[in-house]
């Protein structure tokens, strides 16, 4: 049995509780508390809502913008290969430029960097490093034999194949420039792993 003073003192604390929580409906369906008319909690459904907290999505990869960045990034360094092969450099620092720039243009203008991303830039990566040593050897067939830029351009596999060109020399130069080229993507690649 409860005595006077404890059902008093229930009775105190359930009045104070409503007058802390003094909450009326509104027709809405809406409950305001008292005195504050910022706060309000809607007690019908909401097939909107969502308990997750707000995370930002991350920005969709936009793959032909990649495209077009590391496309860009492998011109950079093909340019490099070219005109320091045309110094008699094997372009050893061209190739790693090529390979950061070929995955940091794609990363820049796709906003993502995904598998299909590496394999992109790899075929370009692959295809450019082939063209710039075709083209500095076509530079150096074109000074040789005095002929223009594309005649000496479409000579170079016949002068390989005839021994015009030293192929092992063209094959080892290939090969350097494709080595360096991914020791260049490489610790792009890392980097952006490790984020």
């Amino acid at each position: 049995m409860k005595t006077g003073k404890q059902e008093e003192d229930k009775r105190m604390s359930e009045q104070k509780n409503m007058n802390e929580w003094n909450e009326t409906t509104n027709e809405n369906g809406q409950m305001d508390r008292a005195g504050n008319g910022t706060e309000t909690v809607n007690y019908e459904y909401d097939a909107n809502y969502s308990a997750a907290p707000n995370v930002q999505e991350a920005p969709k990869e936009r793959v032909v913008l990649g495209i077009i960045g590391a496309f860009a990034g492998t011109l950079i360094g093909a340019v490099c290969i070219v005109l320091l092969g045309q110094w008699g450099y094997i372009a050893s620092i061209s190739g790693v430029i090529m390979g950061f720039c070929a995955l940091k243009g794609y990363q820049i203008l796709g906003k993502g960097f995904s598998v299909k991303a590496i394999v992109i830039c790899a075929v370009l990566m692959i295809v450019m490093v082939y063209l710039s040593n075709w083209a500095t050897y076509a530079l150096l067939v074109a000074e040789v034999y005095e002929v223009d830029a594309i005649t000496s351009f479409m000579s170079v596999p016949m002068l390989l194949s005839e021994g015009g060109i030293d192929s092992g020399m063209y094959y080892k130069d290939l090969g350097m420039i494709y080595l360096f080229t991914a020791l260049g993507a490489v610790p792009t690649l890392k980097d952006h792993f490790k984020r």
